[in-house]
């Protein structure tokens, strides 16, 4: 099965869907619901490649283990290279352009650029994939 079909391989399919979004005025209620979500997430398969994109485009929800609030704490431009890697790393060995990977990737070029010089700079010390 291809990355582009992760979600095939997720836990969560044929889980109603409701669970991982709760509404209700009922505070316990809701924590109840985010664990239950939030265990369904523990044991996925894709749970890294499910937050990735998460951080990307879900600003709703419960999403690769966490809540949209958790996420939002997540979001600086490290924590994105961080969680979205194999993502834009794909993209360059497609031999994407740096616009067109941050395009992509929802941010701006100087960060892509920016992820590019790490990863040349651990190939260079020997702790990076050399691509």
């Amino acid at each position: 099965m291809s990355d582009s079909n992760w979600r095939g391989r997720a836990s969560c399919r044929g889980v109603d869907p409701e669970l991982f979004f709760p509404e209700s005025s009922d505070e316990p209620l809701v924590r109840k619901q985010v664990a239950a979500a939030k265990a369904v997430c523990r044991v996925c398969p894709v749970r890294d490649r499910c937050l990735a994109d998460a951080l990307l485009r879900l600003p709703h929800g419960i999403a690769g283990g966490l809540t949209e609030q958790e996420r939002r704490r997540v979001r600086s431009a490290d924590s994105l290279a961080r969680a979205d890697t194999p993502r834009w790393q794909a993209l360059l060995d497609a031999g994407r352009s740096h616009p067109e990977i941050a395009h992509e990737c929802g941010v701006t070029v100087r960060t892509v650029d920016r992820w590019v010089s790490r990863l040349r700079e651990e190939v260079a010390s020997g702790r990076g994939d050399p691509r």
